[in-house]
């Protein structure tokens, strides 16, 4: 990589702490299911904006909304009918926080700035759990999950927004009513064995469909699916963690 002015490396060390800023952002609206306002406020929905899942990967700022906004607050409206008869209470409650407590806690980030500072990479761990006592069924319910993140990151009119998020669950299961581990080998070693439990947020309209993960398994290593970035000159398609459709866009400073 090229050599870098002094000036230009305070700039990008500041630019890495404005991006885990973002993503510490992310994990807020994330846990109370305000998809608007994270698609809203963080994000760059231009003609490159992408979101990846193991079912898929959608592309364009109008696919990602629909999947990740529209459908996810569908999710959450249908989830207020299902419960308002057992839980009165929720009457005049926002019905997007009432859906599910997302707890992302965010470890081992690796944040690499571009050298023309346009654009940053991170890749982040991030265990956390997704709970919830708001049920049709009247019965909590806890999922633990393991899952990595790969994000590009662009800065547009001063401010540092995403531009591409891949997110890759490593482990996925039941809180305290299972033994995953042994389930998921019965389930591997079984001659006919059942699918895999399909992963969250249903399936939305993809560009790049799936899989394109593959979790944790007893009989498999992890897959290295969104490996750390390395320093890097600007982004491209060899520095990104999706395609550009746009080649000559120019994010400004």
């Amino acid at each position: 990589m090229s050599e870098i002015s002094l000036h230009q490396r305070i700039q990008n060390a500041a630019a890495s702490q404005e991006v885990e800023n973002v993503k510490a952002r992310h994990t807020y609206y994330h846990g109370r299911a305000d998809a608007t306002g994270e698609w809203d406020n963080i994000w760059c929905m231009d003609e490159n904006a992408t979101w990846a899942h193991a079912f898929g990967r959608m592309r364009g700022g109008d696919q990602v909304w629909f999947g990740s906004v529209t459908s996810y607050d569908k999710m959450c409206f249908e989830n207020w009918l299902n419960i308002f008869e057992t839980y009165p209470e929720v009457g005049g409650k926002d019905p997007r926080p009432l859906m599910e407590a997302s707890v992302h806690t965010l470890v081992t980030d690796i944040i690499e700035v571009a050298a023309d500072g346009k654009s940053a990479r991170g890749s982040f761990i991030t265990p956390g759990v997704i709970h919830s006592r708001l049920t049709d069924d009247g019965k909590p319910y806890c999922n633990v999950l393991w899952e990595r993140y790969g994000s590009d990151f662009v800065k547009v009119d001063g401010k540092w927004k995403y531009l591409h998020e891949h997110v890759c669950p490593d482990i996925m299961t039941f809180m305290d009513n299972c033994d995953w581990a042994k389930a998921e080998y019965d389930r591997l070693t079984d001659p006919n064995p059942n699918p895999a439990p399909p992963p969250t947020l249903g399936s939305p309209p993809v560009t790049d469909p799936g899989p394109m993960h593959a979790p944790y398994s007893v009989l498999v290593k992890p897959r290295n699916t969104v490996p750390w970035p390395e320093p890097y000159e600007t982004l491209n398609d060899e520095n990104s963690y999706a395609s550009l459709v746009s080649k000559d866009k120019e994010y400004c400073l």
